[in-house]
């Protein structure tokens, strides 16, 4: 069978949720069960009680036996054994949906199919990272190469006039010269000071607690319903931050078609503020709003987890917008949106309070964005494109003016 994707991983939480045996599950999903053993006990996260944590030996198994001996545990015990739940000795061995789960004071055996499908990521990404070449290929390759660097001589460059002495790509040999595992470093190369390595992302995101609620909305089935509706409107969501430190966050909406993207200040990153927002276009935009918003793709942060109860007409129980999630961590499932962030990032560099702003700031900001020409579009505006397809009524709702070229400034 194939390599488990995402929406694998949470198909086979959700069947554990309805209880399904382990050899259903594993003939529904076409794998072997040690398979899935071992899928589910390799990423199990133990949470452990605070309170437990103080007091020696409190998971013991002869906790109530020795209270009637002794007053205090010693340090060091040889009776000490690890109490476990009967209930994590037999599939599924995880505690996530045992009803006793919120007021049991043992440790508990938790797994997130989020984390899992990451970890597999990861695991996959080191496999293929290590050098397949032997030592002395490695040897002489460098022997080779590191005088050439040393001159200044930029490795494609070098690479184009002598490409039969290249085992792998230019690209590969960077990364080795980073990891400093040839006798070049990187100061050595021709325009290192310029380029700077880049640095791990400092914000982790919360891990969800309760990923079901993405089960029939993840990023295979946006797939499926685009390609059975391919005219639809997509919206996608995102949030830009600033400093650590500063509540304050930027909701952007980007619309695929046109290339529009809105900036809304929300005072922080909350399944709230969100709603205050799109109730508060759903107010201004009317029956717009559901032309509009057919679609909305978002990534799998906690503030978009209310998206498909907002989405409801709480009179008619009609659903206004059709919600998916894109895969974790992959930026590129809405790819557009990320990189329409580096035109704000060019006014409001990485580290810059957005506090600063007020919303008619990000207004002007967002004008100025929509305004500019892209390649994309044949070089016209996604304002240009957008007011093709929908009414001016619209992009006024949304407090964005079109500007013309001389009056754009990306610099602070």
């Amino acid at each position: 069978m194939q390599r488990l994707d995402y929406e694998d991983i949470l198909k086979i939480y959700k069947l554990i949720s309805l209880n399904y045996s382990a050899y259903n599950i594993s003939k529904l999903m076409n794998i072997h069960p040690s398979t899935m053993y071992r899928l589910i006990q390799n990423n199990i996260q133990i949470k452990t009680n605070p309170f437990n944590q103080n007091i020696n030996y409190r998971d013991c198994i002869h906790l109530t036996e020795c209270r009637h001996k002794i007053n205090r545990c010693p340090k060091v015990c040889v009776r000490y054994q690890k109490y476990l739940c009967p209930k994590l000795r037999k599939f599924p061995f995880i505690c996530d949906f045992c009803e006793g789960k919120y007021y049991c004071k043992k440790e508990h055996h938790l797994w997130n199919p989020d984390q899992v499908y990451i970890k597999r990521v990861d695991r996959l990404h080191d496999s293929r990272t290590h050098i397949r070449l032997s030592k002395k290929e490695l040897s002489v390759f460098d022997q080779w190469l590191s005088p050439h660097i040393k001159q200044k001589k930029s490795i494609e460059v070098i690479h184009s006039v002598y490409p039969e002495m290249f085992p792998v790509s230019t690209s590969t040999v960077r990364r080795w010269i980073n990891k400093t595992r040839m006798t070049v470093r990187r100061i050595d190369l021709l325009r290192a000071v310029s380029y700077h390595l880049k640095k791990e992302y400092r914000y982790i995101r919360r891990g969800n607690p309760n990923p079901l609620i993405k089960y029939g909305h993840t990023y295979n089935f946006f797939k499926t319903y685009i390609s059975l509706h391919p005219q639809a409107s997509i919206m996608e969501f995102d949030t830009v931050h600033g400093p650590q430190s500063e509540k304050t966050k930027l909701l952007t909406i980007f619309h695929r078609k046109s290339h529009l993207q809105l900036g809304f200040l929300i005072p922080d990153l909350t399944c709230h503020s969100v709603t205050k927002v799109l109730d508060s276009l759903r107010t201004k935009l009317d029956s717009h709003y559901q032309l509009l918003f057919q679609v909305i793709l978002a990534d799998n942060g906690l503030e978009f987890d209310n998206l498909m109860k907002v989405s409801i007409d709480n009179n008619t129980g009609e659903a206004l917008s059709q919600v998916f999630y894109t895969r974790p961590y992959r930026s590129g499932d809405k790819g557009a949106c990320e990189r329409n962030h580096e035109l704000f990032r060019y006014i409001v560099p990485k580290g810059h309070k957005l506090s600063d702003f007020n919303q008619k700031d990000i207004n002007f900001i967002f004008s100025m964005i929509n305004s500019y020409p892209r390649k994309s579009l044949d070089w016209k505006t996604p304002i240009d494109v957008f007011l093709k397809s929908y009414p001016k009524d619209i992009l006024n709702s949304f407090s964005i003016k079109p500007l013309p070229l001389e009056d754009i400034n990306f610099r602070r």
